[in-house]
C-alpha cells in the first residue's frame, strides 16, 4: 500500500472536546466500536497501519473515532479489518457521522437565555463570596446541584466539565440532576458563575448550592428532584 500522503496533518493532542476531525473529508474518519477492554491507542494505530496513517484517536469508552486524511486508505481498512480481533473481540468499523455543529451564536443565545450570572463584589471589587445567593436564595457550599443537560449525560462528563473550574471530589447522577462535591467554595462559586447555562449534550445547565450535610433544601426538592423516596431521598453522599 502507498505511503501516507505527505501533507497529512500531524498527530494532535487527545482531548475531552470529543470528535475533532471536522478539518477533513468525511469518508476518512473511522468509528471503530467492538474491541476488547484494556484496548490502547497505540493498538488501534498499529491495526490500521498496514493500510492507512491514522492522524488521531479519540477514544470514547466502547468506541472511538480513527481520523485520518486518507479516504481511498480508509475504506481499504474498513473492508479488510471489519471483523479482525483487537483486544480479543471483533471489531465493527463504519464511516464517522459527524454531527452539525450549534454556530457559537447559537451556543451564547442558549447561555444568555438562562440568564448571565453576576456575582457581588466588596469596595475592592473583588467577589464577596460570604454575598452570593443562588436562584433559590441558598447560600454558597462547595456541593453544587446541576440539572437541565441533555440526555445520555455521564458522571464523568460532568466531572471533566465542573474540573476545568474545581477541585471535584465526587459525582451523584440521580437521573436528570447530578450532584457535585468539590473541595472549595469559592471555587464552586466561580464554577458556577461559568457553567450556568452551558449547553451539555444539548441542555442548558441550571446549576445551585446544594447543602453540605442533610438533605437538600425544600426548594430544591420541589423543583428539580422527584418527589418521594423517603428519609433520605435527597441527600447528597
Amino acid at each position: 500500500f502507498s505511503a501516507p500522503a505527505t501533507h497529512a496533518q500531524p498527530h494532535q493532542p487527545r482531548g475531552g472536546g470529543g470528535y475533532r476531525g471536522d478539518q477533513n473529508i468525511g469518508e476518512a474518519n473511522l468509528h471503530l466500536s467492538g474491541y476488547g477492554p484494556g484496548t490502547t491507542d497505540s493498538d488501534i494505530i498499529n491495526l490500521f497501519a498496514p493500510y492507512v496513517h491514522v492522524v488521531e484517536v479519540v477514544q470514547k469508552g466502547s468506541f472511538s473515532f480513527v481520523n485520518t486524511m486518507d479516504p481511498i486508505g480508509a475504506a481499504k481498512a474498513r473492508e479488510c479489518l471489519n471483523g479482525a480481533l483487537l483486544g480479543g473481540m471483533p471489531v465493527r468499523i463504519n464511516i464517522a457521522a459527524r454531527k452539525a455543529k450549534k454556530p457559537m451564536s447559537e451556543v451564547n443565545a442558549m447561555r444568555s437565555n438562562t440568564g448571565t450570572l453576576s456575582l457581588p463584589r466588596n469596595n475592592l471589587g473583588q467577589v464577596d463570596f460570604a454575598q452570593v445567593r443562588d436562584d433559590r436564595g441558598n447560600p454558597s457550599t462547595k456541593n453544587l446541584f446541576i440539572a437541565g443537560y441533555g440526555p445520555g449525560t455521564t458522571e464523568q462528563q460532568l466531572r471533566e466539565l465542573v474540573a476545568q473550574h474545581a477541585n471535584v471530589i465526587s459525582v451523584v447522577m440521580k437521573g436528570t440532576f447530578a450532584f457535585v462535591n468539590t473541595s472549595d467554595k469559592d471555587a464552586a462559586v466561580l464554577a458556577r458563575e461559568a457553567l450556568m447555562g452551558f449547553p451539555l449534550n444539548g441542555g442548558p445547565l441550571r446549576i445551585n448550592f446544594a447543602k453540605e450535610s442533610g438533605r437538600l433544601g425544600t426548594s430544591f426538592d420541589q423543583t428539580y428532584g422527584p418527589s418521594g423516596g423517603g428519609p433520605n431521598h435527597g441527600r447528597f453522599r
